[in-house]
C-alpha cells in the first residue's frame, strides 16, 4: 500500500525508511513544531502534547485519544461551515483555518503515538497538508534525516 506522503515526496519517504527510530521522531517533531507555528491551536491538550513531543516523550494513549477527538471536532466544524456556505462562495478564511488546525492536531496525534515508518510518514503528510506550501516542512524534515 502506498503512503500518502509518497504521492508528494517519494524521496522523503525513502529517507524515512532508512532512518532510525530516533531520527524519525526528530523528523516528526520538526514537522509538528513548524505546523503549530503556522497554525496555532491554543488548546491545553495540544500545548501539553506538543511540549511532551518536543521533550522527546511519547504521548499517552489518553493524550492521543483526546487529540484524535479534537481533530474530529475541528473536521466536523470545518465540514459544517463549508456546507453552510452557498454554492459559488469562495472559501472562507475560517473554513481554511479549521481545516489547517484539524490537520495539525492530527499530525501531532500521529507523531506522539507509535514509532513506525507509517506513523511518521502520515504525521509529516498531515503537517504539510495544514500549510499552503508543504515544501518548507519537507526541507526542514530532510535536514534531520540521513543524507544517503
Amino acid at each position: 500500500m502506498i503512503m500518502r506522503l509518497e504521492t508528494v515526496d517519494k524521496n522523503l519517504v525513502e529517507k524515512l525508511k532508512v532512518a532510525s527510530e530516533e531520527q524519525r521522531r526528530s523528523a516528526v517533531k520538526v514537522a509538528c513544531e513548524l505546523v503549530f507555528q503556522a497554525c496555532p491551536v491554543d488548546v491545553p491538550i495540544v500545548i501539553e502534547s506538543l511540549r511532551q513531543l518536543c521533550l522527546g516523550n511519547k504521548l499517552t494513549t489518553e493524550q492521543v485519544s483526546r487529540l484524535d477527538d479534537l481533530a474530529a471536532q475541528l473536521d466536523e466544524q470545518y465540514f459544517d461551515l463549508q456546507d453552510s456556505m452557498g454554492e459559488g462562495q469562495s472559501s472562507d478564511v475560517k473554513v481554511l483555518q479549521l481545516f489547517s488546525q484539524a490537520r495539525a492536531v492530527s499530525a501531532l496525534s500521529l507523531a506522539g503515538g507509535e514509532d513506525s515508518l507509517t506513523a511518521a510518514a502520515e504525521a509529516i503528510y498531515e503537517a504539510s497538508s495544514a500549510v499552503d506550501d508543504g515544501s518548507h516542512i519537507f526541507r526542514s524534515v530532510l535536514l534531520v534525516l540521513p543524507k544517503s
